[in-house]
């Protein structure tokens, strides 16, 4: 039935919020910051966002951290579907409308869920499994999904991203990551993906020395341009000796990382 409803972002959900930005573009679209304090000490989050239609009503809330929460209301018919888009970067706020305008530029759900279906499935296409039950070979792609979740792409579609050093860099011939729980991964997923997906782990490496030139350490638990000092040993070390012995990284480029 016809009635009314509301959409609402609120920045003070999950960790400690240490500053929040909200800015109104227009009625349906949305940028800022959301600036916060958990395992990243100090993790800068910009974000912009898109709604499929205009707002009737836009309240905006704030404290002394800043903006902290917006609230749409919208007037909607019976059966009536609302969209919502959504990109973020390290960089800015412009940094992640451009990476909405590039990913996503269109309204189409189906087409959205089409294309992830055939990324997907080119990802888990990497091993094909023969044999087993159909559950068993649900659980075998589910794993090899959850392996492909994380580490992340952190730079922009402009291949900025903020680094180590807080500072704004370019990532050049390859892509810049983040979310390295190694201490967790070391000792399976890296020596997997430097098999079946050499390109990603290269990537991994080229990260961990852009982290090294610009704060002198290279990873151990790097979480959004954040070292989180979380748990114990430096696995990156096995993780950059595994690749070289998987022809993942050169020589010389194994020599640029000691």
């Amino acid at each position: 039935r016809n009635g009314y409803t509301w959409i609402t972002l609120n920045l003070k959900h999950r960790d400690e919020l240490l500053e929040g930005k909200i800015t109104q573009i227009n009625k349906h679209a949305f940028s800022g910051l959301r600036r916060s304090k958990a395992w990243a000490e100090d993790q800068l989050l910009y974000y912009y966002f898109e709604v499929s239609k205009d707002a009737e009503q836009i309240i905006i809330s704030k404290n002394e951290k800043g903006e902290t929460k917006v609230n749409l209301g919208f007037k909607v018919k019976a059966g009536e579907k609302i969209l919502v888009k959504t990109a973020l970067s390290s960089v800015d706020a412009e940094g992640a409308k451009a990476n909405l305008q590039k990913e996503l530029p269109h309204w189409n759900f189906e087409q959205v869920k089409k294309e992830a279906n055939a990324a997907w499935n080119i990802e888990l296409n990497r091993i094909k499994a023969y044999g087993g039950t159909k559950d068993e070979k649900i659980n075998f792609y589910t794993a090899l999904y959850h392996c492909m979740i994380h580490p992340n792409v952190m730079n922009d579609v402009d291949g900025r991203y903020r680094g180590r050093d807080k500072q704004v860099h370019k990532a050049e011939g390859f892509d810049y990551y983040t979310v390295f729980s190694l201490w967790d991964t070391h000792r399976a997923l890296h020596p997997l993906l430097n098999i079946i997906d050499k390109k990603r782990s290269h990537d991994f490496i080229m990260t961990f020395k852009a982290q090294y030139e610009q704060s002198g350490r290279l990873p151990m638990w790097e979480l959004w341009g954040n070292e989180t000092n979380c748990m114990i040993g430096f696995h990156s070390v096995s993780v950059i000796q595994n690749a070289y012995l998987r022809n993942v990284i050169s020589k010389d480029e194994l020599a640029s990382l000691y």
